[in-house]
Order: structure tokens, then C-alpha cells, then sequence
């Protein structure tokens, strides 16, 4: 089950920027952002500070890495 209204999502959407393009700029693959996205993967501290870098603090890194203390408690 995905997070259809995740941040990173709605930023791409808000920004008219394919998911792809953006996975390209933070230098990771689709797969890995769509696994962030998903809740598959916890995001790193250094990919969560490159994509506040890149968003411009628009997307905080504290907000993308406490995402996934909450997907842990979810899914133990």
C-alpha cells in the first residue's frame, strides 16, 4: 500500500516534474524514491538533506526522515 499524498509526490506533481527527473536529480534511482515514496525503504539522512538542498527547504529534511519513524511503528 503506498502513500499516494506523499510529500515527495505532491511536490513533484505541485513542481510538473516527473518522479523520474527527480529521483535523477537527488542521484538516486525510481525504483529507490518509489520505494521512499511506498514505504518500502527508510530514507537516508543524506538523501533527505539533498532533497531539502534541492527543493530548497520546501521539503525539510527532518520532515522526510521522520517519515520513517512513523512507517516503522506502523509496520513493526
Amino acid at each position: 500500500m503506498g502513500f499516494k499524498n506523499h510529500i515527495i509526490r505532491t511536490y513533484c506533481y505541485s513542481i510538473n516534474i516527473p518522479i523520474q527527473r527527480f529521483a535523477e536529480q537527488i542521484g538516486v534511482s525510481k525504483t529507490h524514491l518509489f520505494n521512499y515514496i511506498d514505504g518500502k525503504n527508510n530514507i537516508s539522512k543524506e538523501v533527505a538533506e539533498k532533497i531539502e538542498k534541492i527543493t530548497k527547504g520546501e521539503l525539510s529534511a527532518v520532515e522526510l526522515f521522520s517519515l520513517n519513524q512513523k512507517q516503522t511503528r506502523r509496520n513493526p
